[in-house]
């Protein structure tokens, strides 16, 4: 008898997984630049507010080439990233059956407008990124502060700030103030919506941090 119930018990165990396991979709591709050429160690990120885990990464080997597995059905908005490359980001399906792979061309960033960065610009903002590092928000947040003001051009930095206060929320255990938190973040990503280079990304990240201020109990 406990053996019948042995094997009842794996059936069942098999067959509840089967949704979930049918449920499981991939995404490939690969990343190159305006001439075909390759890029490697590019960053793809695939975000979707209503899956678990909501956001997925991958980067591209030697010949560009990326995949994810793990994925659920539906509509995600991939961002690509690569150093010295203006990102791009746009939205495609993700099935069971077979996707598509997906091509992403990088256009060389031009850099900064001459004159616009402050000359220690860099080592400000790796001295801010230590402290955020070091998990010493407030102080990571001053400094970013300091270099958006004084370099009101360099938009990524906004970016950063966002991604800090969602960091400082999410080890925040207090409710009030975790919401008081992400409600900065989404109004940092808001400041770039209207800005047609990084209005796109804003906007998936946006739509990912309402999802994490509506998932706080109330």
């Amino acid at each position: 008898m406990s053996g019948l119930r042995l094997v009842v018990g794996v059936l069942l165990t098999v067959l509840l997984a089967i949704p979930v396991f049918a449920q499981s979709a991939r995404a490939t591709g690969t990343v190159k630049d305006t001439n075909g050429r390759p890029i490697k160690g590019a960053i793809v990120r695939a975000m979707n507010k209503d899956a678990r885990p909501s956001e997925i990464t991958s980067s591209t080997d030697d010949k560009g080439r990326w995949g994810m597995i793990g994925l659920r059905t539906g509509t995600w908005t991939f961002v690509v990233e690569a150093p010295g490359f203006a990102s791009v980001s746009a939205q495609a399906p993700v099935r069971v059956a077979t996707t598509p792979p997906m091509g992403f061309v990088l256009a060389h960033d031009p850099g900064p407008i001459p004159g616009a960065l402050d000359k220690n610009v860099l080592q400000t903002v790796t001295a801010a990124n230590k402290l955020r590092d070091g998990g010493q928000y407030d102080q990571a947040l001053a400094a970013y502060q300091q270099i958006r003001e004084q370099n009101p051009k360099l938009t990524s930095i906004t970016f950063v700030v966002a991604d800090v206060y969602r960091k400082q929320a999410a080890a925040e255990t207090n409710p009030v103030a975790r919401r008081a938190l992400l409600d900065r973040a989404i109004n940092a990503y808001s400041q770039l919506l209207t800005d047609d280079t990084t209005g796109a990304r804003a906007k998936a990240e946006l739509e990912l941090t309402r999802a994490e201020l509506q998932a706080i109990p109330q």
